[in-house]
């Protein structure tokens, strides 16, 4: 049985070590893996702030109110410190290119069937690709929804707009995400041509 994760913070909040190790291990795969998206793909980057948001839950516990889910609290938490990390870099650059581009309905996943796993690979790092070309903002909406698995109310709490403004973004990521993967898989049959 999955631990209650209310009843962990409100143990977090006592001090109780253990019980932060429970939500780490709940968490930190999945934090990670949002941050990565929203640090560059910087891993050291992301490692820093995935270690900054579990050490803000240590500290803040006893502020959860229970409004919003545990997972939605954190995620809002990491998107804060995030930002506050990208904001600080564009300030105090370490010689490294940083976008800062910015500008959606949650649709249903078509399922995708391949005929060879290097088909699967290739879609798979195209798709990467077509989102590194996102804005940020895209990016992360996109991320949250369907990645971390998150509704558009628990988006809007997290990125702190309206549910509206959420669901804008998605359906304008999706389009652009739609006609970055059209480029790409246009350059992609030219060189092909090309190469035969």
């Amino acid at each position: 049985m999955p631990p209650d994760e209310r009843a962990l913070l409100a143990q977090i909040a006592t001090g109780d070590q253990h019980a932060m190790k429970c939500l780490y291990a709940l968490y930190r795969q999945r934090l990670w893996s949002y941050l990565y998206h929203q640090l560059a793909g910087d891993a050291g980057w992301t490692e820093e702030v995935t270690q900054d948001v579990f050490l803000a839950v240590w500290r803040s516990a006893d502020t959860y109110r229970g409004e919003a889910q545990v997972g939605t609290w954190l995620f809002r938490i990491a998107h804060n410190l995030a930002a506050n990390a990208r904001r600080t870099r564009r300030r105090h650059p370490l010689g490294q290119p940083f976008q800062t581009a910015d500008d959606g309905d949650e649709p249903a996943e078509p399922v995708v069937t391949y005929d060879s796993h290097e088909e699967a690979v290739l879609d798979r790092l195209m798709l990467q690709q077509a989102l590194d070309h996102l804005s940020p903002r895209h990016r992360e909406v996109l991320d949250l929804a369907f990645y971390q698995g998150f509704g558009s109310a628990e988006i809007a709490l997290i990125l702190g707009v309206p549910e509206g403004t959420v669901k804008s973004r998605i359906s304008y990521a999706r389009k652009a995400l739609s006609a970055c993967l059209q480029q790409l898989n246009a350059r992609e049959g030219v060189v092909e041509e090309e190469v035969q």
